[in-house]
């Protein structure tokens, strides 16, 4: 298990409440492999992630599939844990959340 640097996120709706962001990983992620993200720097509030979906590349580029990852956030700071066990793979993960504290009912 790592610690992979994220190669870049894109915002889909810089203005809205409703955050939505994706996150690459580079080809050399591994399963068991973990990804930092602070909410906050995309928008989200430290109480406002609401869903994650993940995807890895099983045959660069070609082949994409639903990724298993497990999150945990801690202070703001989502700790994303890939699962998939395909090695050096790179990975798209997905960040749904709100930019204000508060409870979907």
């Amino acid at each position: 298990m790592a610690a992979v640097t994220i190669l870049n996120t894109f915002e889909l709706e810089p203005n809205s409440a409703l955050k939505n962001v994706l996150i690459t990983v580079p080809n050399t992620t591994d399963e068991n492999d973990t990804v930092a993200v602070t909410l906050s720097d995309h928008g989200i509030s430290e109480t406002g992630l609401l869903a994650i979906r993940s995807w890895v590349h099983t045959t660069s580029g070609s082949v994409i599939v639903t990724d298993i990852a497990t999150t945990s956030v801690t202070s703001g700071v989502a700790t994303i844990t890939l699962q998939s066990a395909n090695p050096n793979t790179y990975r798209v993960v997905e960040l749904i959340g709100t930019s204000t504290i508060g409870v979907f009912v």
